[in-house]
């Protein structure tokens, strides 16, 4: 960390006590904790210009929920950068991933876990939004062709092209996290669930959010029942499933 990013982190936060870099969060920043005069805080730093673009977006949505939802979501601090990087500064908030969650858990515990995941998840989709999925389907497809041209992803035009082809029917949109993984659902010391890493939230299609959360489960059918005990709605169908998990998102 450079001195003058340490110079705008104590800016927000007063002066600063200790910083521990906490390592790589999905290859696409570095973390760090930070305790300070104010108190604790996470900051995230990206480098590369695809993940100082999708760490810009995660500042913007965090922002706009604080004032939607305060709580909801880890609470922002601010957003800055300096040469060639760009860092978002959070509250720190104690407990771990549903992933780690699920890696330490017994095999009951883990059949719990899946079902909070699926009764947070469609508690979260209830936020309806007007419209329908097909606008956000169209803006994702177009950002893919652009990651394609620019080199970002590893999937294929010969993909985009049978994903445009093949298109699920719409329907109506509601808020979605759009990287719904265990990774990315967070568990607090009090068993608070929230979502991190929120870059991609906007209103979309709840199907591909469902596509992604499932996907380690796909082929187990007692926490995939136990995760849709949760969630309530019908299930995706295999060519819904397909379509999110082994085509869309392999461009994200």
């Amino acid at each position: 960390m450079t001195e003058a990013t340490r110079v705008r982190i104590e800016q927000l936060t007063g002066d600063i006590e200790y910083i521990e870099k906490l390592g790589e969060q999905g290859g696409t920043s570095i973390v760090y904790r930070i305790e300070a005069k104010k108190g604790s805080y996470l900051l995230k730093t990206a480098t590369e210009a695809r993940y100082q673009e999708w760490l810009a977006e995660e500042a913007i949505v965090l922002e706009e929920w604080k004032q939607r939802e305060p709580g909801f979501l880890p609470e922002y601090v601010g957003f800055f950068k300096t040469e060639q990087q760009s860092h978002l500064l959070m509250q720190w908030r104690d407990g771990m991933t549903l992933t780690t969650a699920l890696r330490q858990a017994t095999s009951e515990q883990r059949i719990q876990l899946w079902q909070a995941f699926g009764t947070y998840l469609f508690q979260f989709h209830q936020r309806t939004t007007g419209g329908t999925s097909q606008e956000w389907l169209t803006e994702r497809i177009v950002t893919a062709e652009r990651y394609v041209a620019s080199a970002w992803t590893s999937g294929t035009l010969d993909l985009l092209k049978r994903l445009k082809s093949s298109c699920p029917d719409p329907i109506t949109a509601s808020w979605i996290h759009g990287d719904c993984t265990t990774d990315n659902l967070f568990i607090a010391t009090d068993g608070t669930l929230s979502f991190i890493d929120v870059g991609a939230m906007r209103p979309g299609d709840r199907r591909y959010d469902i596509a992604l959360a499932i996907s380690p489960i796909i082929d187990d059918p007692r926490a995939l029942g136990a995760f849709y005990e949760g969630y309530r709605l019908e299930r995706l169908t295999k060519r819904e499933f397909d379509y999110y998990e082994h085509g869309l998102y392999s461009f994200f």
